[in-house]
């Protein structure tokens, strides 16, 4: 059976000479694992769509068996929103994958329809893409927002408390020994941060200790959740 989907590509692996193993999440199937034949044949560029976080739109033979690690064969594939700048710009394209990196680990047993969180991931893209400036703490934000969809959400009652404990994930009076300083305030910035304001949350300081926070944080809250390899490039490129 022929089926089609839109897809924002997580991951993508070479697999003998001359195909792809694609990992997915897609609009109407969730997470998906797509096998591409002749990704680099010579004349037909199959491969030039095959990037982080690009969105395709796919045709795939679908088999019976519906696991998520289930090898489907693409039978087409075709440019889905075209992005301008995330892809380009050095700062957004580290944040991407730093993003990607994340999204493959905690997407992955998301193998169900979930239309609400695929427009939430393409719509956040299209946020960092389309803004020229002030976008800083734009992965914060994402991640942030991503509990929503994981069932993770940090609680924001009591947030003038001077800690915030990570695995409860509410603020507190005391401090324990998952945070080795008052980090309340940086939580509760963050949970009262817009990102259509378009000013940045936090300073470079900050910033380096928020990420180490929320890491922390999906640490605690996400099953074998692992750092991200790419989380020292990000912090480097903030410096």
């Amino acid at each position: 059976m022929i089926e089609s989907t839109k897809a924002l590509i997580l991951s993508h692996l070479k697999y003998s000479d001359n195909s792809l193993i694609i990992k997915c999440f897609t609009d109407s199937f969730g997470f998906k694992t797509f096998i591409l034949k002749g990704a680099f044949s010579k004349g037909k560029k199959k491969n030039n769509k095959v990037f982080l976080l690009n969105e395709v739109e796919i045709s795939f033979y679908k088999k019976l068996n519906n696991n998520s690690s289930t090898l489907e064969l693409i039978k087409d594939m075709h440019q889905g929103y075209v992005f301008q700048s995330l892809h380009t710009n050095v700062v957004k394209s580290s944040m991407i994958t730093f993003i990607g990196e994340i999204l493959n680990q905690v997407l992955k047993n998301e193998d169900a329809y979930n239309l609400s969180l695929y427009f939430f991931l393409k719509n956040k893209l299209i946020e960092l893409d389309n803004r020229k400036a002030s976008f800083a703490d734009f992965h914060l934000y994402f991640l942030l927002e991503l509990t929503k969809y994981l069932g993770i959400t940090p609680l924001a009652v009591n947030s003038n408390f001077p800690y915030f404990n990570l695995r409860e994930g509410i603020f507190s009076l005391k401090s324990h020994n998952l945070s080795k300083s008052e980090n309340g305030n940086l939580w509760n910035q963050l949970l009262t941060y817009d990102f259509n304001n378009e000013i940045n949350c936090f300073n470079s300081s900050q910033r380096k200790m928020m990420i180490e926070e929320i890491i922390s944080y999906y640490e605690f809250h996400i099953d074998n959740f692992k750092k991200p390899i790419s989380l020292e490039i990000l912090k480097e490129i903030f410096n």
